[in-house]
């Protein structure tokens, strides 16, 4: 065996396939040679910083699916990553209404059972209407959020949420218990357990 086969170790057995400008080898997807060349000269030589974000843009399109990392950081002198810039998603929509991105649950799902509320988004809408309220919970852990309508439950979030200063913070507020109060006629009012 050569010494450069035997330096590269379990990466250089078998055969190494050219397809779609990727170099496949049993264990990573690396771009194509020419491909890296051309990546590195044009985003040296281009002097407009419009154009330049274009070209990354598309070759950064390249780089997401191989196995190059460390090509796009010795290049660019970038990450791939958008969370390792300091980027996130922001936890608020268009209209500047908070937007809560976990699982929905029902409110007979966790009716008596203890949960935190960490926060909440009133004047929601949803298909069944208006005015409803979007309420983030936590329950061992894992995060949730239900949709309410109940005008219990939205008065005692708003005097919450009025009650809250800078000094004085009121969510999350733990231990909080929905109980279900039946007001005949297959109707039903929620309220939170005091």
């Amino acid at each position: 065996m050569s010494k450069r086969r035997a330096a590269r170790g379990n990466e250089a057995r078998g055969r190494t396939i050219d397809f779609l400008g990727y170099r496949f080898t049993g264990q990573r997807v690396k771009l194509r040679k020419s491909i890296k060349q051309t990546f590195a000269r044009k985003s040296k030589r281009i002097n407009d910083k419009d154009r330049l974000h274009e070209v990354l843009a598309s070759y950064w399109g390249w780089c997401k699916w191989g196995n190059c990392r460390n090509l796009w950081n010795k290049i660019t002198k970038n990450d791939m990553s958008f969370a390792e810039l300091g980027f996130k998603q922001r936890d608020r929509m268009k209209d500047g209404q908070k937007f809560f991105d976990v699982p929905e649950r029902k409110l007979m799902d966790i009716l008596n059972t203890p949960f935190t509320v960490l926060d909440f988004q009133p004047n929601v809408t949803t298909k069944q209407g208006n005015g409803r309220y979007c309420v983030l919970c936590e329950q061992e852990g894992k995060r949730f959020k239900f949709i309410t309508n109940c005008y219990n439950l939205k008065d005692v979030l708003d005097q919450a949420r009025e009650a809250e200063t800078e000094e004085r913070k009121v969510f999350p507020v733990h231990d909080v218990v929905v109980k279900r109060r039946s007001l005949g006629d297959g109707k039903s009012a929620y309220y939170f357990e005091e």
